[in-house]
């Protein structure tokens, strides 16, 4: 049996291989917790933990040990949150992909008429509308169904390459890039809800008229059943059409990731 003494030679060697684990279990949480399985609640805190580190380990073997090992304490926690914000900075981009369907479908309900309880009742529990309770599943679904949680994995992986673990350097164009990311996340979600906002304008515009051409007619009864009837239809004949958009704006989360990651790459 090796004892404690036999192994104390083994030490240097083995720091730099620690503190590349470190960074890299930071890099990794941040990703992971954005994708839908891990961050589901359902999902025990446990099992979170071990994927988190089992894969942190195997980024391990793409790092390089690096000259941190022997740095001031400092400078290692300095690099840990660097790495934290990197991955932070990928998983959010993750998120607001996801994000973008369920933002069209509140739009969607909200213009139809699906969200009128909230508005009628603020205090009511209800948190979403159908549209976007739908349209949220089915980008869950298309994530797993194209295999990019796997491809977000690769990604990851392809980070180390890209920026290795305690390069990573904080810059404005960080914020720039997340900021365009968010702005063209509401331009796609505004895109993916354009044809049943345009149906269901066309269907207010000749109730507007047909109450000008008859006064005593309950118009305000009868819009909230019509708009509703009408852009519910519109709804299920554009979800086709949606689904294959959303798998392009997923497939472009790839891209969009690669440019935020090019914002950590050391000058």
């Amino acid at each position: 049996m090796p004892t404690v003494d036999a192994l104390l030679p083994l030490l240097p060697a083995l720091e730099p291989l620690a503190v590349v684990a470190m960074l890299a279990v930071a890099r990794t949480t941040g990703l992971m917790l954005a994708l839908p399985h891990a961050a589901a609640p359902e999902v025990p805190r446990r099992v979170k933990a071990l994927v988190i580190l089992s894969l942190s380990l195997a980024m391990v073997g793409l790092g390089e040990p690096i000259g941190l090992a022997s740095a001031h304490p400092l400078a290692i926690v300095v690099a840990m949150i660097t790495e934290l914000v990197l991955g932070l900075a990928l998983g959010f981009v993750v998120q607001i992909v996801l994000a973008c369907a369920r933002i069209a479908g509140e739009i969607i309900g909200i213009e139809i008429g699906l969200s009128f309880s909230a508005i009628a009742d603020p205090s009511s529990p209800g948190t979403s509308t159908a549209t976007s309770a739908v349209l949220g599943h089915l980008t869950v679904q298309l994530l797993f169904a194209l295999q990019l949680d796997r491809a977000f994995v690769v990604g990851l992986a392809h980070s180390v390459r890209r920026v290795p673990y305690g390069t990573a350097s904080l810059r404005g164009a960080t914020v720039a890039e997340l900021s365009d990311a968010v702005g063209a996340t509401f331009l796609a979600a505004l895109q993916l809800a354009m044809p049943v906002l345009a149906t269901v304008l066309a269907v207010k515009l000749a109730l507007a008229v047909l109450a000008r051409f008859v006064p005593r007619l309950q118009i305000f009864s009868l819009a909230f059943a019509i708009t509703l009837v009408v852009g519910l239809n519109a709804f299920w004949a554009a979800l086709g059409g949606l689904g294959t958009a959303i798998g392009g704006y997923l497939r472009d989360a790839l891209v969009r990731m690669d440019r935020v990651l090019e914002t950590f790459a050391p000058l």
